[in-house]
């Protein structure tokens, strides 16, 4: 555990074999570079060095960087950096994925960080269950937010007895997938308006009631608790209709 902060704590998975069984569902490639989010003690770093180009990990706690560097001594392929992750600053010009084992209650500004200010192609990472199923929740801002930028899918359960320190709860192995064609700077602005009036339920500043009837048809939709992205895309291309 990171003594500096609390809020940098780690729970670590140690384990070859419940390492073994994460790493399977992630799609590794000889000529991958791979970005890790806290390296830990080095685990994942090591099977991922194996595996990969290169790695470069970034960990905040120095004393763990130094037990990384040992692990890897054989290793050329990697490089670990003694940084906060939020202060961190990704590559713009060049392919990469990312892997990470997150703390819980920063989850939500590394995902931010991920999708907004990296061009990470793929990014495995280790959550928070509950927080796993929110980013699938289209009643949320934040889910819908991210699913312009990324195709997001929950990979794998990954109990918590794979840890130490055991946390109280599950998580799971997610992926945030680049979509390959995404909107302008411009439709970005619009889908937010969008989003936000539409999770806050103010329906009668997107459409007129005759309007939200034609949208909720055309994307056929039946409850308004329980849509698709794609039926959530299907209203916003029928606001963008309407709107001109």
């Amino acid at each position: 555990m990171n003594k500096i902060n609390i809020k940098d704590s780690q729970n670590f998975i140690t384990s070859k074999n419940n390492i073994e069984k994460i790493i399977k569902y992630i799609n590794l490639k000889k000529d991958d570079q791979i970005f890790e989010i806290g390296a830990g003690k080095g685990h994942f770093t090591y099977e991922l060095a194996s595996r990969c180009n290169y790695v470069t990990a970034i960990e905040i706690d120095n004393k763990l960087c130094e037990i990384t560097d040992s692990k890897l001594s054989k290793h050329l392929n990697y490089e670990i950096i003694n940084k906060d992750i939020m202060k961190f600053k990704f590559p713009c010009n060049r392919s990469y994925k990312v892997f990470g084992n997150i703390p819980y209650n920063i989850s939500t500004s590394i995902v931010r960080k991920i999708v907004y200010k990296s061009v990470a192609t793929a990014s495995y990472l280790i959550v928070e269950y509950g927080f796993a199923k929110r980013l699938l929740d289209t009643k949320r801002s934040l889910a819908l937010l991210l699913m312009a930028e990324v195709d997001i899918s929950i990979l794998a359960k990954v109990p918590r007895h794979y840890f130490h320190p055991k946390p109280k709860v599950d998580s799971s192995l997610i992926l945030l997938k680049r979509k390959a064609i995404r909107m302008s700077c411009k439709e970005k602005e619009i889908y937010k308006y969008f989003v936000m009036k539409w999770v806050n339920k103010e329906y009668q500043k997107l459409f007129t009631k005759n309007q939200f009837k034609k949208a909720m048809k055309y994307a056929q939709i039946s409850d308004l608790n329980n849509i698709t992205y794609e039926q959530f895309l299907s209203l916003f291309r029928s606001y963008k209709l309407f709107r001109c």
